[in-house]
Parts: C-alpha cells; sequence; structure tokens
C-alpha cells in the first residue's frame, strides 16, 4: 500500500481536524445526554458545585438554551441547512488551522441538537446554572465557535492597500 507524501497529508490535516472535532463533540454530547437521561427523571436536578452547577434533566422543545420563537420542526431545518452549509464552506474554502477547528466544533453541536430533535422531537438539556437557561454540551460547541468565529472575524489581518 502506497503512503500519501507530505503534501497530501498536510492538505488533508484541516478537514481531519474539522471532521474529528465535530465527531467528538457530537459524541460527548451524546453520551452525556444519554447519561442524564438514564440516570435523572424528567424534571429533576442533581447538585454537581453546591449553589453554582446543577444536572437538570429537561426535554427542550425550543431553540437554543430554551429559547421559544420557532416550531421544532423550523429548527430541524434549520439545524441541517447550517449542517450542510458548514461541509459546503469546509470543502471549498480554506483558512487559517483554527477556523477548522472552530467550524467543527459549530457543526458537531449542530448534529447533536438535530439528531435530537429528529429522533425525539426536542433536545436534552442539562446543564443547569439557575441564572442561565438550561444547556447542553452541544449548544456549549456551537456557542463558543460562534464567538470564536466573531472574534477571529475581528481580529483577522487584513490585506496592506495598495
Amino acid at each position: 500500500m502506497a503512503r500519501p507524501e507530505t503534501g497530501q497529508l498536510s492538505a488533508a490535516w484541516p478537514r481531519l481536524l474539522f471532521a474529528g472535532i465535530a465527531v467528538g463533540v457530537f459524541a460527548a454530547d451524546r453520551v452525556t445526554k444519554s447519561l442524564v437521561v438514564s440516570s435523572i427523571a424528567p424534571g429533576s436536578e442533581v447538585t454537581m458545585v453546591d449553589h453554582l452547577v446543577w444536572i437538570q434533566h429537561v426535554q427542550n422543545a425550543c431553540g437554543a438554551f430554551s429559547l421559544c420563537t420557532l416550531s421544532a420542526p423550523i429548527f430541524l431545518l434549520v439545524s441541517a441547512v447550517v449542517a450542510v452549509a458548514l461541509i459546503v464552506y469546509e470543502v471549498g474554502h480554506s483558512g487559517p488551522i483554527w477556523m477548522h477547528a472552530v467550524l467543527g466544533l459549530v457543526l458537531g453541536g449542530t448534529l447533536g441538537n438535530g439528531y435530537d430533535r429528529l429522533t425525539q422531537g426536542s433536545v436534552t438539556d442539562f446543564i443547569a446554572l439557575h441564572w442561565w437557561p438550561t444547556f447542553n454540551v452541544a449548544d456549549s460547541a456551537i456557542s463558543v465557535g460562534v464567538v470564536l468565529l466573531a472574534v477571529g472575524y475581528l481580529f483577522r489581518r487584513r490585506p496592506s492597500p495598495g
């Protein structure tokens, strides 16, 4: 079997990073949600860090952070469109390595919550801070990814004029 050339591996690395992070986030999201569903009754909560973090089993038919603005089928459609757009963008564009990693975070989170909506009509949320809506690993990955993309955009290098 022929070994890939170093240049081929270098060119593939950003996409492998993108895919690996997306798969990792999706897997972490599925595992944590499965643990919550199998061990905590809906509506119940367990204190993790006293007066700071609770694990609370919530089935969220609304949007991110329990914000009810669109119906579940609309959120499922938006998730599918975002996932396809991220994959198409990733395949067609190059950029700094951090961008591929960050887009992987957003894709993994989108797929995690999209999977829940597709299979159960709602999203399992479980991280409760009591001063913020209950959320999950997928929500966290999407939020961190979007913030990092915004920061990267604000501090991007602009070509010098002339």
